[in-house]
């Protein structure tokens, strides 16, 4: 009877996972429960928000004060007290031109092309990014079938790293590359797609664009699946033309969204670096030379380490955020508002200067601007209506794009694919093959290791099979292995051709692995990742618990502190954050590249956006019932935000792993690179030895490719709701 009862009692044996967490909560628990007895529940508050507030001001808020009091020093020591006040002496290095639109009459006429190559980038790139991710969007926004599968292709380019990236273009353009083998197919001579500046530039744009334009159309598609479908039926039943709708519904309601893409891309494009960087370096000359680029350079790369030189052109860059940010509101309000922005500008205009300035603007180019534009619309429209005027059109028009798109968006990533398992003579091939073609080896009595084999012309015209012992000048030197006591035949280099098979070979893996360092840099790669996606979820989350469930003095403050520095770059304090880094002692260790990412203002936004849909009454019935403070935290809140916290852990764990900037800068010794800075160092020591490079550039991307095959959906969704990266 004793004996029932206790295996009725019995409980299974726990998870020792499950058990460690259960006594590590208890653990912090009780350490909370004494801070609730002195604070209250109110002050928790400031517990649960200090974790993030602590690191975002150690190294966010920090670094940016000491960008301003750098600026206004100079030397090539690193730290403040080494460096001696030079006033405004870096910023007048930076804007002493004859003419600033010809670097060449400047004091730093690398920073003048610098701002003059950003700035021609951001216009064409921005230009084309928004008229791509919005057709594309159009079009994905249809009555198709598949439509997460194309919708997984377009954006999968988004995952890579801009290393691989580089990777993959750099190979495709190179000389002997698959583009070059297209021109020279239809009768054209090579180009010089990477050492020409003219091709450098459009190909920066292009690849750009390519590796970006999924993540915005993702946000384009939700905006067109908000608006209400009965407005275009409305229209429909009024005889309004497809290209009207568009105009007149699709436009003015999709502009919210399309200001948040235009302003996101822009203040993207500009701070440019990691692609460009591996892709082109800068060159030729300085044709790619980008600000971001010029600051890396001053600062890091130069044996002068101009540190205030850097810290002056990444105060720049930031006020040229700010300002373009203003004025790209302004220009898309006029755009859509045109009564009230008429009005609103007129009151401006006859109140103060600054709304004279903007109404002569307005009038002299902005007006002139819109009419041009409204012209090609009106031409687009014209011919989109005659393309989509009929079912068979409309449906060849858009299985056309979409087949198009996926040769575009994946045919780079499956070339790359298939030329990693190709032979270093296949990979040199011109022009090159698809598939991986390798020479048939043919062991022959009297010789320790196999020969090659080629198929021979002979005198009489047939066609035999012999294998090469060795080659001498123009002549080859064959043997039949049938018969080797035959003797050797001497066969002209022309007159013979490798006999080849269809093989995948992994010996480019093995090879590269050997000297690539591979399973040290996926190592680090891996900490890194894991670490900081798990740290970035604990803090952000205490700190999104605290702003939106609790009400406490300093609050607004707070998050809007966190929120107004959503749009500043790394590169806007790269300095005296690797300043901080260097006092800190943490050059050259992962703890270096993990503390200063978690305390994310994306990551606080977006979980407190979803905590604020929790209920209150939820807390209120766990505090009634006894419940601590980090109680209803960790289980009440977390498990009810369990979406939005999958949602920032997948945006967390491709930020981690596709980061290159900050590890380049930290980490100088090899062993402890990851795997994009490893991949970097790589190619620049092996530039010509594409068949190592391009098996690594591969195991590169597979992790990441593994993740997005499991989880795109969540990834894909996430990004649309959401609008952030």
């Amino acid at each position: 009877m004793m004996a029932q009862l206790n295996s009725r009692t019995e409980r299974p044996p726990r998870n020792p996972l499950a058990l460690f967490v259960d006594v590590a909560v208890s653990l912090f628990d009780g350490f909370f429960s004494r801070l609730q007895k002195f604070t209250g529940v109110t002050g928790m508050a400031y517990i649960f928000v200090a974790p993030n507030m602590i690191v975002f001001s150690i190294f966010v808020l920090f670094p940016m004060l000491f960008n301003f009091v750098y600026t206004f020093t100079g030397s090539d020591k690193l730290f403040l007290n080494q460096r001696p006040y030079v006033g405004a002496a870096n910023l007048e290095r930076l804007f002493d031109c004859g003419d600033f639109l010809r670097p060449a009459t400047c004091d730093e006429d690398l920073f003048a092309a610098a701002v003059l190559n950003t700035a021609g980038f951001v216009v064409t790139q921005v230009a084309f990014m928004i008229a791509v991710s919005l057709l594309t969007a159009v079009v994905l926004n249809g009555r198709i079938r598949a439509r997460g599968f194309f919708r997984s292709v377009f954006f999968y380019p988004v995952l890579l790293s801009p290393i691989v990236v580089a990777m993959i273009w750099r190979w495709m353009l190179q000389e002997n590359g698959l583009f070059n083998a297209v021109v020279v197919g239809m009768g054209g001579e090579k180009l010089r797609f990477l050492t020409d500046r003219n091709w450098a530039r459009f190909w920066v744009v292009m690849v750009s664009v390519w590796s970006l334009m999924g993540f915005y159309t993702l946000i384009l598609l939700a905006g067109l699946q908000a608006i209400p479908a009965d407005l275009y039926e409305a229209a429909a039943i009024d005889g309004a033309s497809g290209w009207l709708s568009f105009r007149s519904i699709t436009l003015p309601l999709l502009a919210p969204t399309m200001l948040v893409v235009i302003v996101l891309s822009t203040i993207r494009a500009v701070q440019i670096f990691d692609v460009v960087f591996a892709f082109t370096g800068g060159g030729p000359g300085s044709a790619t030379l980008y600000v971001v680029h010029y600051i890396y350079n001053n600062g890091f790369a130069s044996p002068f380490r101009e540190f205030g030189l850097a810290a002056a052109t990444s105060l720049v860059m930031a006020a040229v955020l700010i300002v373009l940010t203003i004025i790209q509101i302004r220009v898309q309000g006029t755009g859509l508002e045109e009564d009230e922005e008429g009005a609103a500008q007129s009151r401006i205009a006859g109140d103060n200067l600054a709304g004279r300035w903007w109404t002569a603007f307005k009038q002299g180019a902005l007006d002139p601007l819109a009419a041009l534009l409204q012209a090609l619309f009106d031409a687009i429209g014209a011919v989109l209506n005659w393309l989509f005027s009929t079912a068979r059109r409309r449906s060849f028009f858009t299985y056309g794009y979409l087949l198009l798109g996926v040769i575009v968006m994946f045919g780079p990533v499956l070339w790359l694919l298939m030329s990693s398992f190709k032979s270093s003579g296949d990979i040199k091939r011109f022009p090159p093959r698809f598939l991986p073609y390798h020479q048939e080896l043919v062991a022959v009595e009297g010789y320790d290791e196999p020969l090659p084999l080629y198929n021979v012309t002979l005198a009489d015209g047939s066609v035999a099979q012999l294998a090469q012992v060795r080659r001498v000048g123009l002549e080859a030197q064959m043997i039949d292995p049938a018969d080797p006591e035959a003797g050797i035949t001497k066969v002209k280099l022309n007159e013979r051709a490798p006999v080849e098979n269809v093989r995948f070979s992994l010996d480019n893996y093995t090879r590269g692995i050997e000297s690539f360092n591979f399973w040290r840099y996926l190592a680090n790669s891996v900490i890194v990742t894991a670490s900081a996606t798990i740290l970035t979820l604990f803090v952000n989350s205490m700190a999104a618990f605290a702003l939106s469930k609790y009400r406490f003095r300093g609050r607004g403050f707070i998050f809007m502190l966190i929120i107004s520095t959503l749009m500043v770059p790394l590169s806007v304090i790269l300095v005296p954050a690797f300043l901080l880094i260097t006092a800190l002692g943490w050059n050259n260790q992962l703890i270096g590249i993990i503390i200063p990412t978690i305390g994310t203002p994306t990551g606080v936004f977006l979980l407190r956006q979803y905590m604020l849909t929790i209920p209150d009454e939820l807390l209120d019935s766990a505090r009634i019932d006894g419940a601590t403070e980090w109680r209803i935290y960790w289980q009440v809140i977390l498990p009810l935000a369990a979406p939005a916290l999958a949602v920032l852990a997948i945006f967390s764990t491709i930020w981690r792993w596709n980061d290159f900037l900050w590890p380049k800068i930290v980490m100088t010794r090899d062993e402890m690179f990851t795997l994009q800075v490893g991949l970097e160092t790589f190619q620049g020591d092996l530039t010509i030895q594409w068949d190592l490079i391009l098996a690594m550039t591969v195991l590169t991307a597979l992790p990441i490719t593994f993740v997005f095959g499991f989880l795109q959906k969540y990834i894909t969704t996430g990004i649309a709701t959401t609008g952030m990266k």
